[in-house]
């Protein structure tokens, strides 16, 4: 059964495990445990707790919280779901970001992955959630077009622009 779970500071190591198989920067998706040492990851994870509540958040940043998907009891990626957005990531972020493990790609964790994130942000309150990704993202573009995204005529940098509407 495929589910998505709240980060938590209580997180173990199978998280830790499952985070060293995504890339620091995977097509933009950026994962900061990567050759983290594990000393840290307890520091991380209280740091993310807090950005779900809006503590501790800078400037440039919105409240965002951070998801695991699990199939049943194996983590296998990683979602996060910003609550609102500013200008900056209008143009380099939108609301949502995710990444598959790589040792569980090419099984749809992807898709479902999406498909959970746009459940939470609807029962957020956000009726239009914007995700980009790179051109050249041949997975991600895909992925975000089979639940539901619509390519906006935006284009920066190499990125697509998708809006996804999620009403009641």
């Amino acid at each position: 059964m495929l589910y998505l779970k709240k980060l938590s500071k209580n997180d173990g190591q199978d998280i830790y495990d499952m985070l060293q198989g995504i890339e620091s920067n995977d097509h933009g998706f950026h994962n900061n445990v990567k050759d983290m040492p594990h000393e840290q990851f307890t520091d991380w994870l209280r740091k993310n707790a807090d950005y779900s509540n809006g503590m501790g958040i800078e400037d440039w940043m919105v409240p965002g919280t951070t998801y695991w998907l699990f199939d049943d009891e194996i983590p296998v990626g990683c979602g996060r779901l910003r609550h609102c957005l500013n200008e900056n990531l209008r143009k380099n972020g939108g609301h949502i970001g995710y990444a598959v493990s790589c040792p569980h790609r090419g099984k749809g964790y992807g898709n479902a992955l999406l498909r959970l994130l746009l459940t939470e942000a609807r029962e957020m309150g956000i009726s239009e959630v914007l995700i980009t990704t790179s051109k050249d993202n041949e997975r991600s573009n895909k992925v975000i077009l089979t639940n539901g995204g619509k390519l906006t005529s935006g284009e920066i940098d190499e990125k697509n622009y998708y809006v996804v509407n999620i009403k009641e």
